[in-house]
């Protein structure tokens, strides 16, 4: 019996239109309703992750950016891996020359060192890849804007870099840059961008971990992800791993099972198939 289902957000558990579906969040509340628990591992903030949930009704712990912390369903940290002051250091000057936006994640929220005209340029132009139930002036909201001199001068505890560039030759040319970089692990949730965390901050380690505090075996887990930073998780050994029909091949080649498109509420079916008929029987 399934115990624990993993759901990614971006691509996963949210449409197109950044919001839990009428129908996901139905089939979420009935298997919950049988004992089923929900974490949601993302690479958002938890602040961000919490938005669509709430608006959908529902509650559930959350591994946010991608395994750097963990809150359990009262909002209670419970976990969390920073990043080290050289690993961030290093980031920095390997990017240097490329022209990138940074979205750096700390204890202080999201912060870049951009310039704002260019930032702007890159949400209008679809590369900054918003979360899709922001506006522009929602993002700028959420960010505070440094002058470069000032990053390490402000004490920050960091989680998770976004290094972001409209090239995918650029961002190529950077993994291989940032692969020197001791202790990184290195994904990406889309073309534009890379995501940096520490090695020990991945959803797959923070999943296996919340599921030991649990006492939830790996083969009564289901992970349900899309994109390149739901590798860690969906290559472990548990009961279903389950792709999304929208997931790039990377993803679909790793995952034991596919379901449907996050735009025809796939994990809703993949629950629907694999957990409920099942919960029934307990």
């Amino acid at each position: 019996m399934i115990r624990l289902v993993a759901v990614d957000m971006d691509g996963t558990l949210l449409g197109p239109d950044g919001r839990v579906s009428d129908r996901n969040a139905h089939v979420i509340r009935c298997m919950q309703n049988m004992g089923v628990e929900l974490l949601i591992c993302t690479g958002r903030s938890y602040e961000d992750a919490l938005l669509p949930l709430e608006e959908a009704g529902l509650k559930a712990s959350v591994v946010c950016m991608n395994g750097a912390s963990t809150y359990d369903v009262r909002g209670r940290r419970i976990g969390k891996v920073e990043l080290a002051g050289t690993q961030v250091e290093r980031i920095v000057e390997c990017c240097k020359d490329a022209d990138v936006i940074f979205d750096f994640m700390t204890d202080k929220g999201s912060c870049t060192i951009a310039e704002e005209e260019a930032f702007k340029d890159y949400f209008y132009r679809n590369v900054l890849l918003p979360m899709a139930e922001f506006s522009y002036e929602g993002v700028r909201r959420r960010f505070t804007f440094l002058p470069p001199g000032e990053l390490f001068e402000r004490g920050l505890e960091f989680y998770k870099i976004s290094v972001i560039h409209e090239s995918p030759l650029v961002l190529d040319g950077l993994r291989e840059r940032l692969r020197a970089v001791p202790g990184l692990a290195i994904a990406s949730s889309a073309a534009t961008n890379l995501e940096l965390t520490h090695q020990e901050a991945q959803k797959g380690k923070a999943l296996a971990e919340y599921a030991a505090m649990r006492n939830i075996r790996r083969d009564e887990i289901m992970a349900v992800g899309d994109s390149e930073n739901d590798h860690s998780m969906l290559s472990m050994n548990l009961k279903y791993t389950v792709a999304m029909g929208n997931a790039v091949e990377r993803i679909k080649k790793t995952a034991k099972c596919q379901t449907r498109p996050n735009s025809q509420d796939g994990v809703a079916y993949a629950i629907e198939n694999l957990v409920l008929p099942y919960a029934m029987l307990y």
